[in-house]
Formats: structure tokens, C-alpha cells, sequence
């Protein structure tokens, strides 16, 4: 089974780039944020929970948007991202790129201790890169995830309910 999604873009005030009526259609929505990296934390933080915080987001991709040695992490509040995501019911990206690897393996448990849920992700913009998967993975066993805490591990029906499931209000 094929899913229909797309990787949507958080704006600056934490809307996304794509309209309610089309993120509707998808059977995945993952957000993002690439642009306006440097906002002052709070209103970081909250675009990203404001984004989130929307009923057709599924997922948050790269969280920290850091790249090793060539950006820092956002300074962000990622105990308050990762608690509305794990309330919300919306997963959080352990990114395989090796010049992402984000989140690290210390995030990726402080999501496990919140109940959240992670998905490894290769980050793949050509097939010889799917093979960063086993970053991602080893990033998650680094944090202790169990396979309860990845979304990867999930069953095509367990997939389907999770994604069928309401996201619980903000």
C-alpha cells in the first residue's frame, strides 16, 4: 500500500503552506520547518506547536533542524514540543541523513518518556540514500526505544488506525 502525503512547510507564524482542504485529502501530513530558522525561541516554539497543533498533522519532521557542523540545533523548547506531541498523538522524526541525525538519541528518549512516538526516516532525495535508515535506527536504540516507540515498527492496520485516529485538541 502506497500512502498519498507530503512534507508541508511550517511558515513563519506556524501556519503550513498547504490549505486545510488539501492536507484533508492526504493520508499523510508531515510539517517542517526550513526557513526562519532563527526566531527568538519562544515564537519558535510555538509556531512549531501551533503547527502541530493542527487535526491533519501527523508528523514532525527533523525537529531540531540542526546539521553537524554546519548548524546548530533551533533553540527551541523541545520538552514542551515533544509533550504536545505526545498528547496530540503526532510523531516526531529521528532524521537518518548523517548530516542531520535528528533528533539525537537523548531527545529521542525524553519522546519515549513522554509517551510519545518516533519515526526513522532516511531523509532520501535519491534511492542510494535509503540506506540511511540504519542511522536512524541506531540513533533510536541509542535512546532506548523499544519497537511500541517507533512508528516503523507498526503493522500496515496498526499504521492505518494510528493515522485514522483523532488528534486530541491542544
Amino acid at each position: 500500500r502506497v500512502l498519498h502525503g507530503a512534507e508541508v512547510e511550517i511558515l513563519p507564524d506556524g501556519a503550513l503552506d498547504y490549505p486545510d482542504e488539501v492536507l484533508a485529502t492526504l493520508d499523510l501530513v508531515t510539517v517542517s520547518v526550513h526557513s526562519a530558522l532563527r526566531q527568538p525561541r519562544e515564537q519558535l516554539t510555538r509556531r512549531i506547536i501551533r503547527a502541530i497543533g493542527n487535526p491533519h498533522v501527523h508528523m514532525l519532521n527533523h525537529p531540531t533542524g540542526r546539521r553537524l557542523d554546519r548548524r546548530p540545533p533551533c533553540d527551541i523548547d523541545l520538552e514542551a514540543i515533544v509533550g504536545t506531541a505526545a498528547e496530540r498523538g503526532v510523531a516526531l522524526e529521528i532524521n537518518g541523513n548523517p548530516e542531520r541525525l535528528d533528533l539525537n538519541d537523548l531527545d529521542a528518549r525524553r519522546v519515549k518518556e513522554h509517551g510519545g512516538l518516533i519515526a526513522t526516516n532516511t531523509d532520501a532525495h535519491s534511492s542510494g540514500a535509503l540506506a540511511h535508515l540504519r542511522y536512524a535506527v541506531a540513533m533510536a536504540r541509542r535512546g532506548w526505544l523499544e519497537p511500541r516507540n517507533v512508528l516503523n515498527t507498526y503493522t500496515l492496520v496498526q499504521i492505518e488506525r494510528w493515522l485514522r485516529q483523532e488528534k486530541r485538541a491542544a
